[in-house]
This record gives structure tokens, sequence and C-alpha cells, in this order.
């Protein structure tokens, strides 16, 4: 047996447990603390074993399940930023759920569509509790329960994926299943009660075939981030390569009048300092002549 455990949504989890109800007690089964450390009770360690699938599905499997083992269990994981999720699981002895006599009303579809499922009421009749599952071969699966038109109670795999009215004014009651796959194919089973005492029952089997729907929508927008993504790469490109070029050429300007200004001060070099002094004080004046026109003067005048 295998009471199938698996946490809907993206987040960040950091421990589940199993545990059982016991009239008003609670019996501890198995506690795993992300991602290994896993403590099974004594009491049930031949007797069960967690599912290590997914850090998401830690389902619980008994290797021999007897009637002592019915009851009431419940699934906990406790994730971040959502906080505490829940599903609490009915095991009851073997059976065939699926003995009802009436023939089931028949809905077909694809998978990624909206399936509706709806069920009218016996006139005259006022309804107090609306009860919507799934029946497969050997569990059945809560959907939603609508009491007194309260707001409606929805089963831990369908708080995301399931919406219904708990108006009890109305002809009928329907409940709305979004985005359905391939799995989802199977019987429904919706079960009312009315005031003294009177109550009904109806069947619907859905078939699920085909692929899904083409997302056209989401295709353009697809292409169209990806083409808008593609252009601010190619900008930031031509802007970082456009930089490299003014920087090099900014570079090379630089280089060029360093040595301009190394080879003026190179063909100076080769000048007299002479030494001059004034009235007010002495300082020095540094003048430069023309060597070779020096000593050609001086050898004139000798």
């Amino acid at each position: 047996m295998t009471l199938e455990c698996a946490y809907p949504k993206t987040a960040i989890i950091s421990q589940m447990s199993w545990i059982k109800e016991k009239d008003n007690d609670k019996e501890k089964i198995a506690v795993f603390k992300i991602p290994y450390q896993l403590h099974v009770e004594s009491r049930y360690k031949f007797k069960v074993h967690v599912s290590n699938t997914t850090l998401s599905n830690k389902s619980l499997v008994f290797s021999n399940a007897t009637e002592e083992d019915t009851g009431f269990y419940l699934c906990s994981f406790q994730t971040f930023p959502h906080g505490l999720w829940e599903k609490r699981i009915e095991v009851v002895q073997s059976g065939d759920f699926d003995n009802h006599t009436s023939l089931p009303h028949m809905i077909n579809t694809k998978p990624g569509e909206n399936v509706t499922f709806t069920l009218s009421y016996e006139p005259n009749i006022t309804v107090n509790q609306v009860i919507w599952k799934r029946i497969r071969p050997d569990r059945m699966d809560f959907i939603v329960c609508c009491v007194n038109s309260n707001m409606p109670i929805y089963g831990s795999d369908y708080q995301d994926r399931a919406k219904t009215d708990c108006a009890m004014n109305t002809n009928n009651t329907s409940v709305v299943l979004w985005n359905i796959t391939a799995s989802d194919s199977g019987k429904y089973h919706c079960s009312y009660t009315g005031a003294n005492g009177r109550n009904a029952s109806g069947w619907i089997e859905l078939n699920v075939t085909g692929r899904a729907a083409f997302d056209y929508k989401h295709h353009i927008f697809f292409i169209a981030g990806s083409a808008a993504l593609l252009l601010l790469i190619i900008l930031a490109i031509v802007v970082m390569i456009l930089h490299y070029r003014i920087k090099k050429r900014k570079a090379l300007k630089q280089m060029k009048t360093y040595y301009a200004s190394k080879t003026l001060s190179g063909k100076t070099g080769n000048g007299i300092k002479v030494n001059s002094s004034t009235e007010s004080g002495t300082t020095e004046d540094q003048i430069y002549v023309n060597c070779s026109g020096f000593a050609h003067r001086r050898n004139m005048h000798m």
C-alpha cells in the first residue's frame, strides 16, 4: 500500500513528516529532514519506508498492510515561503470503490484545457452538503466540499487547480478543474445531502486524449521576449566595441604626444648653460647658444 504525498508548489522544503491520527492522539511514523536525515519510529521501522523520488515527493509505502493500518494519516511539509502544507489521507479496508450502478456521464477533453463537472439536484430539495471526489481503483481523492453555503474546502492536491461555488440556492452543483493532464483521466463522483435525509449522487467519467492545444499567445510572447533579449545583447556588444576603440585611440594619441615631447627635449639638450646676475640679486637664466657657431667665432678672433 502506498500513500502518495507530493508538495504541489515550488518552494524551499526544510522538513516533512508522516503522522497517524488515533482518536485524539497523533502517532509519529517518520520525519524526514531535507536532504538526508530520515528517522522512522521503531514500531514502523520494518513496516514502512519513505520514497525518495524527489524532495517534494515523499510517499509512504507499507510492505505488509493489515486491518490495523486503517485510519487517518497526515502528511506535512515545512516550506519557505509558503509555511506549513498538510494532506490528510484515510485508509479503509479493501473494497470496490467503483460499484456504482448508474452509467457515468462521459466527458472528452485534451491536455491543457479546463473542464467543468456538473450535477443537477432533484426538484424542490434543500441541499446542505456537496462533496466531489475522484474515484481510483485503490483509493478516493477528495476534491472539494461545500457545507451550508460556506466557503469551499479543497483537497490538498486540488487547492490550486479546482474552483467551485458553494451557493446552495441553485439547481445544480459544478466544479472546474484547470489545466487537465492525461493523468486526470478516470471516474469522478459527486454526492449531496439534502433536508429530511434526501440524498443523491452522480458519476462522471473523464477521458483525456490527444495533444495539448498549441498556445499561440504564449509562443508569441516567448519569441518577442527572445528577440528583445537578443537585441539587448547586440547593443551591449556594439557599445563594448565602440568603447574599446575610443579607449585605443586615446592611448595612441597619448603615446604620440609622449614621443613628440621626448624628441623635442632631445633636440634642445645640446645647448650650453650660462649664468647671469642682476643688481637685485643673483638669478639663474638659462641661455642656449649654438656650439658650432661659438667655436667658429672664437677661432676667427684668435
